[in-house]
């Protein structure tokens, strides 16, 4: 027990192992970091042989974390939340804020709402360094509930009670159709002409095809009863494929520009009403929330629309 409390966690060495274990691989984690793949590899088995534990079940393939390997990895990023949230408080004192906030964000917020916002941010406090991971809904709120993003944007509301949401953007989705397309011409339809046509449907856990689908669920007609063609993982594969004439999909409204100019695509609405949702931050509430994170999510807020 006495050699075991002497033991003292190095927090790069807790990074890389980080690192690791969300990358699953350790070459992938070595790029990420900047390293070569050997100071990776040396720096876990330091670990390893420090702890007296296998973290990591090694295959040819990739490396999963083991029962022990979990537990570690679940106090590892609460303890470099912690630190660097020190750091960004400590700052304060010195008239300035620094640090790195990595945050994850759904395709739409993504790709058409944060990117500007990002940079106007950056602009006004250039010591901070801000870092998005895109994906899902879905996996955007898996990732801020264990620990691996410390906020995130996503297009649905959450229910897990260990996360603040904070309202943010109004949002629509919408029809969006080939030129030629037999609806091109009309401006509504009804849910119940849905079932004739071809769909090309953003992938499960996205906001996009969740709230398409409560709406349609909501007007009596099955998301099972419609013909879907083909499933992609972004709103610009969606769009793309409409254009080429390959089916019909449902986009946000917010995504939709030049291509309307080009004649490209055409927006037909239904008559059962507007398909309408909310962009949300979320936060979680059992773990430190660093400065950098609070000041950007106020941010977000104070600049909605």
């Amino acid at each position: 027990m006495e050699e075991r409390l002497k033991i003292r966690l190095d927090l790069w060495q807790l990074e890389i192992f980080c690192a690791v274990a969300e990358h699953k691989s350790f070459s992938q984690a070595a790029q990420a970091l900047f390293v070569a793949q050997p100071t990776v590899t040396s720096h876990i088995a330091s670990l390893e042989k420090r702890l007296g534990l296998k973290l990591f079940d090694r295959t040819t393939r990739k490396v999963k974390l083991t029962p022990a390997g979990n537990l570690l990895y679940k106090h590892a990023k609460a303890l470099i939340a912690e630190h660097e949230a020190t750091l960004q408080e400590l700052a304060q004192f010195q008239g300035g804020l620094v640090g790195k906030l990595v945050f994850g964000a759904s395709t739409i917020p993504a790709h058409y709402l944060l990117p500007s916002l990002m940079a106007e941010f950056c602009r006004s406090f250039p010591q901070t360094q801000i870092i998005m991971k895109v994906g899902s809904s879905v996996q955007v709120i898996e990732s801020v509930i264990n620990g691996e993003l410390e906020m995130g944007v996503v297009g649905v509301k959450p229910e897990e009670p260990d996360l603040k949401v904070i309202p943010l953007w109004n949002d629509e989705v919408v029809l969006i159709v080939h030129p030629e397309h037999e609806w091109s011409n009309r401006s509504f339809l009804s849910v119940k002409e849905l079932p004739k046509q071809s769909f090309v449907f953003r992938e499960e856990g996205s906001g996009t095809r969740k709230t398409f689908e409560q709406f349609i669920l909501q007007h009596g007609l099955s998301p099972r009863q419609l013909t879907i063609v083909a499933e992609v993982g972004s709103t610009e594969a969606v769009k793309q494929f409409v254009a080429a004439n390959g089916g019909v999909g449902f986009v946000s409204i917010r995504a939709i520009g030049c291509e309307t100019d080009q004649s490209q695509i055409k927006v037909v609405r239904l008559t059962e009403g507007r398909i309408t949702r909310q962009f949300y931050a979320v936060v979680p509430t059992n773990r430190t929330t660093s400065p950098l994170c609070k000041l950007f999510t106020q941010f977000l807020r104070e600049r909605t629309g």
